[in-house]
C-alpha cells in the first residue's frame, strides 16, 4: 500500500502532469480508468488519470458490489461475455483476496414462477464450466427441507428445490481506489477533482487536454501521445459529433436494510414480479439489495432513488420474505447510480448487452464505454492494445502480466496476531486489514490508543480508519470519507450527519482544515444526504 497517496500528492500529480508531456492520458477515474492507468504504467509508460470528481464517484461506486460471471446472462446465451467475467472474477480472488471474498448464494426454485428446474442446471453447468480455474465451490442442488433449513424465513409455498452456488463480492469504490493506488505506487501521476475542460488538438489530432484543478481553479495544460476517454455514461461529452458512442444510461439503485429483518444467512437471488433478477446479500449487520433497470434520461451527476424504485426492490423481497414485512422506513440507506450501456436497440433495459466496446475517432481519440465492474482488467489490457496498435507509442518497456498482479494481497498471519495485542474488537481489526492499515495501528497504539475503537456503536469504523483514509487515500472533501471510504453514507440511517463532526475534526487534524473548512464541509456532506433521502419525501417518511 502507498504510504503517500494524499492531497499533497495529488497536487504535486497536477504539476508534474503540466510540466512534462505523458505517453498516455486517461479520464475517468471509475474502475476502467484506473485499470487502464495501472497497466500502462506497468509497461514502463509514462501515465497520467485525472477524475473530475472523486475516484469511483460515478459508476464504479454503485454497482451491486458482486464480482461475478453474470449468470443471467447465460439466459441469453452470451456465453463468451460470461466466460471472461467468470475467469476475470477468478483472478481478482487469487490477486485481491483483501477485497475481494468468495460468497455462497441460494436460488430458490418456485413452481410457477422464476426460473425453471432444467434450466436452472443448465446455466449452472455451463457456469461452472466456464471458469477456468475452479477456486470456487461447484454448484450443489438442495431438497425443498434443505432450502428451507439453510434459510427459514424464506417462503415456502411452492418451493420447489434450490441451488446454491458460489461468486465473489467486493466494496466497489475501494476495489477502484486500490487499483488507483497501485497505479501511483507504480509511478502514475493520478488526481481527483481534476475536471478535463477540453482536449488539445494539434493538427486535427488529439494530444492531450486542458485540466481543471477544482480545488485551486487552477487551469493546466497536460500533453501526451494517447489520450483515453473512460468516462462512462459522459464519454460522448468528448467524443467528435460524427463518430459518438450511442450510449443508453439505465439507472440502478440499491437500498440498504437491518439484515434481522429478513433473516437470512446466505446471499439469496430472487425473481421480481416483472422477471428481473433481484439480489439480497449480506452486509455485515445488514442487507444490501439490489438493482433496478430502468431507462435514464435525467441530469447524469444528479441521480437519486424514486420511492417507486424502493418500493420495487423492497416488494420483491417481501414475496420472498413474508415474515420481512419491509416498508420504505425501514430502509437506512440507499445508493443510486447509471449504467453506461451501449444503445444497440434491445426493446428492455435488462436486455441491453454489458459487453464492452472502443472506438477510435478520426482524431485519434480512443473511447471505451460498457463493460463491467469484474471485467475491467480484461478491457484496459484491450484498450492498450488498440493504443500500441495505433503506432502512437514506443513498444513497452517491460512486459508485465496483470493477470498476476498482486493488487491486495492478503495480510501475513503474524501481523494480524500481533496487531490483535492493540485491537481487541475484531471486526475493527477486520478492517483495518481490509484496508492494509495494520502497520499504522501499530504505530498509532501507544500514542492514540483510543483511536483503535469504534467511533460509536452500530458502526465498525474506527477513529484510526478515518486518519488513514485522511493521510494515505487522496481524501479531499468529507463526503470523499463518508461515502466511498467508510461507507457511512448508505449504512447508518441518518446517513453518519451525526458523527460527521467528529470524523471532520479527525481529518481536518491530518489536512489543516480550520474550523470554518470543517464547517462547509460538513455543510457539503449534508447536501449530499439530503439529496439521497429525497425520495422518503414522496413517502412521508422524509
Amino acid at each position: 500500500m502507498s504510504v503517500e497517496f494524499s492531497v499533497r500528492t495529488r497536487a504535486a500529480n497536477l504539476d508534474a502532469m503540466a510540466s512534462s508531456p505523458v505517453e498516455i492520458l486517461v479520464i475517468g477515474g471509475g474502475i476502467v480508468g484506473a485499470w487502464t492507468a495501472l497497466a500502462a504504467t506497468l509497461r514502463g509508460y509514462r501515465s497520467a488519470l485525472v477524475e473530475k470528481g472523486d475516484f469511483a464517484s460515478g459508476t464504479s461506486g454503485k454497482t451491486s458490489r458482486l464480482i461475478h460471471g453474470g449468470l443471467r446472462y447465460l439466459q441469453r446465451f452470451r456465453i463468451r461475455l460470461v466466460r471472461q467475467a467468470a475467469r476475470e472474477r477468478d483472478l481478482l480472488l487469487k490477486t485481491a483476496p483483501r477485497l475481494v471474498k468468495p460468497l455462497t448464494f441460494l436460488i430458490p426454485v418456485y413452481r410457477g414462477r422464476g426460473p425453471r428446474g432444467w434450466q436452472l442446471k443448465v446455466g449452472l453447468f455451463l457456469y461452472d464450466t466456464l471458469s477456468r480455474e475452479k477456486i470456487l465451490p461447484r454448484r450443489r442442488w438442495v431438497s425443498r427441507d434443505e432450502a428451507l433449513h439453510l434459510e427459514p424465513q424464506l417462503s415456502s409455498e411452492g418451493l420447489v428445490n434450490a441451488a446454491l452456488y458460489a461468486d465473489a463480492v467486493t466494496h466497489d469504490a475501494r476495489l477502484v481506489l486500490r487499483v488507483v493506488q497501485a497505479a501511483g505506487d507504480a509511478g502514475a501521476l493520478v488526481a481527483n477533482y481534476a475536471t478535463v475542460t477540453g482536449l488539445l488538438r494539434e493538427g486535427g489530432t488529439v494530444r492531450g487536454a486542458k485540466v481543471l484543478d477544482e480545488e485551486t481553479r487552477t487551469e493546466r495544460e497536460v500533453r501526451a501521445k494517447a489520450v483515453v476517454n473512460a468516462t462512462g455514461v459522459w464519454s460522448a461529452d468528448l467524443q467528435p459529433s460524427e463518430k459518438r458512442l450511442r450510449l443508453r444510461p439505465t439507472k440502478g439503485i440499491h437500498v440498504f436494510v437491518p439484515r434481522d429483518r429478513i433473516g437470512h444467512q446466505h446471499a439469496v437471488v430472487l425473481t421480481a414480479r416483472d422477471g428481473r433478477v433481484v439480489f439480497v446479500l449480506p452486509w455485515g449487520s445488514l442487507t444490501l439489495i439490489g438493482t433496478t433497470d430502468t431507462d435514464y434520461r435525467g441530469d447524469r451527476d444528479r441521480v437519486e432513488a424514486d420511492p417507486e424504485d424502493v418500493e420495487y426492490l423492497l416488494s420483491t423481497v417481501n414475496a420472498a420474505f413474508p415474515r420481512a414485512a419491509l416498508r420504505h422506513e425501514d430502509v437506512v440507506g440507499t445508493y443510486a447510480g447509471l449504467r453506461p450501456l451501449l444503445d444497440r436497440g434491445e426493446a428492455e433495459e435488462s436486455d441491453i448487452s454489458r459487453k464492452h466496446e472502443i472506438v477510435v475517432t478520426l482524431d485519434g481519440l480512443i473511447t471505451v464505454a460498457g463493460g463491467k465492474l469484474t471485467t475491467a482488467r480484461a478491457i484496459a489490457e484491450e484498450v492498450l492494445s488498440m493504443v500500441e496498435g495505433q503506432g502512437l507509442l514506443r513498444a513497452p518497456a517491460t512486459v508485465v502480466d496483470t493477470r498476476s498482479f498482486p493488487l491486495a494481497p492478503m495480510p501475513q498471519k503474524s501481523a494480524i496476531d500481533w496487531t490483535r495485542v492493540l485491537v481487541a474488537d475484531p471486526d475493527v481489526l477486520t478492517r483495518l486489514a481490509d484496508i492494509a492499515a495494520l502497520e499504522m495501528a501499530r504505530e498509532w497504539g501507544t500514542k492514540r490508543p483510543e483511536l483503535l475503537h469504534r467511533m460509536m456503536p452500530g458502526t465498525n469504523v474506527s477513529g484510526l480508519e478515518v486518519v488513514y483514509s485522511a493521510q494515505r487515500e487522496m481524501v479531499v472533501h468529507l463526503d470523499d470519507l463518508m461515502t466511498r471510504r467508510t461507507g457511512l453514507a448508505y449504512e447508518m440511517r441518518d446517513g453518519g450527519l451525526h458523527i460527521a463532526p467528529a470524523i471532520a475534526e479527525l481529518v481536518g487534524e491530518e489536512l489543516g482544515w480550520d474550523a470554518e473548512r470543517r464547517a462547509q464541509e460538513i455543510a457539503r456532506y449534508r447536501e449530499a444526504v439530503m439529496a439521497a433521502n429525497r425520495w422518503r419525501e414522496a413517502t412521508g417518511h422524509g
